[in-house]
């Protein structure tokens, strides 16, 4: 009888509906991704995937930027405004964070176009060029793709985005493997191109289904873009402090270490991605319902105890897994990848950490502390390039000592959320 209880309770539980929904999804998305990846991986070899993997990780990082961190925004206002039936705002909010994500993805890429030689020369592989040029094309929709996620997490429509990342997920695989296998090096390019465009479009229809009066409210409300894009800048700021500290890293393997080096922490980064599948799955739903309990506090405490405790047990028991079948998963990808072992035990245990730093940053972000979180993750970010700078020079092993020097710094800034938010209420 107790039993039962417990599971009638988590039905009625909307944010266990929507975290069920959300791991449903990015478990199909990520996994076929991951498979896909370790396809590519074995076609390429280390050094070639170490290039596409510099280029794709590179891309990643333009567009979070150049999406204005407009995703989470989205996700806090169009979540608070249904709280309050405010479909004029709901309305504006999307119209806005359109606009915005396309103009400044549209204008990023067209910088990444044009200095596409320059940033390959920097890369220490001037080859790369024109695929840095085709590529751009990738900064537009991934940022899309990023701002829509949050429009649907907002809108609470996450069984229909695990739908469309099962989908995507399905087209990425295929195409990736075909492509790859066919193209080479290339074919990997426009398989990762094509299959952003394919997810926007997924996520366009599902956005058109939820949104079926965006004509009906005339002219946007201008005081009500200004309150988006304040609340917005603080975001980018610390998106594009994440991509400079993800480039700066990437770039301090290339001169001091090598290829070779950056395709094992490429490879040690697509299973830090797995053990972060569920956190990553849950952050826009935590900022959902964190934002719309901000006011309650009791609420807002039991929400928030409630995602440490999953993020926690959902990545613990992975890295365990990941930590005893280490020597075997990285058989899979071949002789050139020797070393990847140690690499990855380090990565997948950084992935716990992150997972409990991507709640409380979400807590933080709910009321409003944005800025907070762009000083804190400066001091912390600098400390990463500046410690692995000095010891890849004095200890060399480029991947792994960046993979302990990163580890090192987030437990460091973890305690530092966990005491400020002890000490100070967030209301």
């Amino acid at each position: 009888m107790q039993l039962s209880n417990i599971t009638y309770r988590l039905k009625q539980s909307r944010l266990f509906q929507d975290s069920f929904w959300a791991l449903v999804g990015s478990a199909a998305g990520k996994g076929l991704s991951l498979i896909a990846g370790i396809a590519v991986a074995r076609f390429l070899g280390s050094e070639v995937y170490g290039e596409y993997g510099t280029i794709k990780n590179t891309l990643m990082m333009i567009a979070m930027f150049s999406s204005l961190g407009l995703g989470y925004s989205a996700t806090k206002f169009i979540a608070e405004s249904r709280t309050t039936n405010d479909h004029k705002r709901i309305v504006d909010t999307h119209k806005i964070a359109t606009i915005i994500t396309f103009v400044m993805s549209g204008f990023i890429a067209l910088l990444l176009i044009i200095g596409a030689k320059q940033v390959a020369i920097w890369l220490e592989a001037p080859h790369l060029t024109s695929a840095l040029r085709l590529s751009a094309i990738a900064v537009i929709f991934n940022a899309v793709n990023t701002t829509q996620t949050g429009e649907l997490s907002g809108f609470g429509a996450y069984k229909e985005l695990a739908r469309n990342n099962t989908i995507a997920g399905i087209f990425t695989f295929v195409a990736s493997v075909v492509l790859t296998y066919l193209f080479y090096f290339n074919g990997a390019i426009i398989a990762l191109i094509v299959s952003l465009i394919f997810n926007a479009v997924l996520n366009k229809i599902t956005i058109n289904k939820c949104i079926t009066d965006k004509n009906k409210y005339g002219k946007i409300n201008r005081e009500y873009v200004k309150e988006v894009v304040k609340f917005s800048i603080p975001i980018a700021l610390q998106e594009s402090l994440y991509s400079i500290t993800h480039w700066g890293n990437l770039l301090i393997l290339v001169k001091l270490s090598d290829y070779t080096e950056v395709g094992l922490s490429s490879a040690a980064s697509q299973w830090m991605a797995v053990i972060l599948f569920i956190p990553g799955a849950l952050r826009n739903v935590a900022l959902t319902h964190l934002s719309a309990s901000n006011k309650d506090n009791d609420r807002n405490k039991s929400v928030l105890k409630k995602l440490l405790a999953i993020n926690f047990v959902s990545t613990f028991i992975p890295f365990i897994v990941i930590l005893a079948l280490s020597g075997w998963i990285t058989s899979w990808y071949g002789e050139s990848f020797s070393g990847l072992q140690a690499v990855l035990n380090v990565c997948v245990f950084t992935a716990v950490i992150n997972s409990l730093t991507n709640v409380l940053t979400q807590e933080f972000m709910a009321h409003g502390k944005n800025w907070f979180l762009l000083y804190s993750r400066l001091i912390r970010d600098i400390g990463i390039l500046v410690t692995l700078y000095f010891a890849i020079i004095h200890f060399g092993h480029g991947a792994l000592t960046g993979a302990i020097v990163t580890l090192l710094w987030q437990i460091g800034y973890l305690f530092s959320l966990l005491i400020t938010l002890k000490r100070n209420e967030l209301n």
